[in-house]
């Protein structure tokens, strides 16, 4: 039997070493499967059948939750290539300066341009780097503020890594969250558009806000300079490639398994960008010597080292289940706290804030560490998956966008850096000085705080899944507490009572 005080212990070796690098401005993916991994062995001393300890952790290894998710990145990652390749940002790039736009307008087009892309990849921390080093010495350059310029960038990653069928968070949001009275988990696309609500309040919030304070930058540069920097990243026919983006939006919301948009879009991606001659066969897989080239290998090859973070992840939250320890801290937070629907979100989104201002680092990996926890304290007052999963997901994309050490800020900055080396009128931000202007995580954090306040939004878990809309109340409905499907030890899920 594994004990509760030795499955705590990888995990909490892990969020330290975790934390101190977030803190020292050093995250590295490297050394965090390598911290799991140290915890992992750490624990083993702590546990007298090191045998059986480590027979749970393979288990939790090539569990479906964690082979699941490694897969889809997988796809993810070829996709992403595929429309790099296809200079989806570049064309973004020209339509804004296309139509002239300059000032607080720029910064607006820039949330818009860093939404349109972070929707289209799925990818927040891809969208900051892509479009980092193109819009924000471009906005620079047409009189954008700096700091709200910048935090424009981070808002359109975020809105993209909380709405995007393809965004690592969504998929962990969603796959993470189980039914209770039938088998499965939430579907993406039904997460995807029970929560599109939220992130469009926000976003409107955000985009006024940004029209309203995003002007009012200076600065005296050769307007032949500024016209040679646009001129090098604008391509009109890159744009051509967020007809691939909208049909993998579309199969995904119409409810089709989250492989077959991706295939369906890496599909009409290719089948877009050779005839237009956006690319050829060869930058998409090529033989150069004895090695293969290419963005295939090379999508592969990017989400290689997240995956190999996630399985080992998953393997200490495994360890967390099989011993009891989230059953005691699920029934404390249902004793002491979740005594109703309200609190129960309540301490959901407030668990949730914190993984996510521990772990900034990488949201991902906060949003996988609290996942399980989640999905056993929604449980308690039968909360729909799609809600259990908006809420997490929610806070998985406010704190980790605008904290000083958080992963996104700390590579927007990269970009500043190496921008700088290149643009004299650069001149990179402090990380501090950004916490206020990412808009749209700010607004969604204290959206989805007063929908839990006031109700807007709940759902609970009918017979069969389905969904049972009592906005604005306080109560389980009658419907949802029937019964619901359990697990036991011998054999398969099976009907009872909770």
């Amino acid at each position: 039997m594994i004990g509760r005080g030795t499955a705590v212990i990888p995990f909490l070796i892990f969020i330290i070493i975790t934390i101190v690098l977030s803190f020292l401005k050093a995250p590295s993916l490297n050394m965090m499967i390598a911290a799991a991994i140290i915890g992992l062995i750490v624990g083993m001393f702590f546990c007298k059948d090191w045998r059986r300890y480590w027979d749970e952790v393979l288990t939790g290894m090539g569990s479906k939750l964690a082979m699941t998710a490694v897969m889809i990145w997988l796809v993810v990652g070829i996709y992403a290539g595929i429309l790099g390749a296809g200079r989806v940002v570049d064309g973004l790039a020209w339509g804004g300066n296309a139509l002239g736009i300059t000032g607080s307008l720029f910064t607006l087009f820039t949330f818009l341009a860093c939404m349109m892309f972070a929707t289209a990849t799925g990818t927040s921390l891809g969208t900051i780097a892509a479009m980092g080093v193109i819009m924000y010495p471009a906005g620079l350059l047409l009189g954008a503020n700096p700091i709200f310029l910048a935090g424009a960038i981070l808002s359109g990653a975020a809105f993209g890594d909380n709405i995007a069928p393809v965004s690592d968070t969504t998929i962990i949001s969603a796959i993470s969250q189980e039914y209770q009275r039938r088998r499965g988990t939430a579907e993406i696309g039904g997460v995807v558009r029970s929560r599109f609500k939220y992130a469009i309040i926000s976003a409107v919030i955000a985009m006024v806000l940004y029209t309203l304070v995003g002007g009012g930058g200076t600065l005296a540069i050769n307007p032949t300079e500024s016209s040679a920097i646009l001129a090098e990243h604008s391509y009109p026919p890159g744009l051509l490639m967020l007809i691939s983006a909208a049909i993998v939006i579309f199969l995904a919301v119409k409810g089709k398994s989250i492989f077959v948009a991706l295939t369906g879009g890496i599909i009409s991606a290719v089948a877009i960008g050779i005839p237009a001659g956006l690319f050829s066969i060869s930058d998409i897989i090529r033989i150069e010597g004895t090695s293969v080239q290419g963005v295939i290998p090379a999508g592969v090859a990017g989400m290689l080292t997240v995956s190999i973070l996630l399985i080992v992840v998953v393997a200490m939250g495994h360890l967390l289940i099989k011993s009891g320890c989230m059953e005691t801290t699920v029934g404390w937070v249902g004793k002491n706290i979740a005594k109703s629907p309200r609190s129960n979100e309540l301490s959901i989104w407030g668990l949730a804030t914190v993984f996510n201002i521990l772990i900034a680092a990488i949201n991902t990996i906060a949003i996988i560490c609290v996942a399980p926890f989640i999905n056993a304290i929604g449980k308690k007052h039968k909360l729909h998956p799609y809600r259990r999963a908006n809420i997490m997901d929610a806070t998985t994309c406010t704190w980790p966008f605008f904290l000083p050490y958080g992963g996104a800020i700390l590579l927007l900055i990269g970009t500043m850096n190496v921008t700088a080396q290149t643009y004299s009128f650069v001149t990179p931000l402090a990380p501090t000085s950004m916490f206020f202007a990412v808009f749209y995580s700010w607004v969604l954090w204290f959206v989805m705080l007063i929908s839990i306040v006031v109700g807007y939004g709940r759902e609970f878990e009918g017979r069969g899944g389905r969904r049972i809309k009592a906005w604005f109340q306080n109560k389980v409905p009658t419907e949802a507490g029937a019964e619901i499907y359990t697990r036991d030890r011998r054999g398969p899920p099976q009907l009872g009572k909770l």
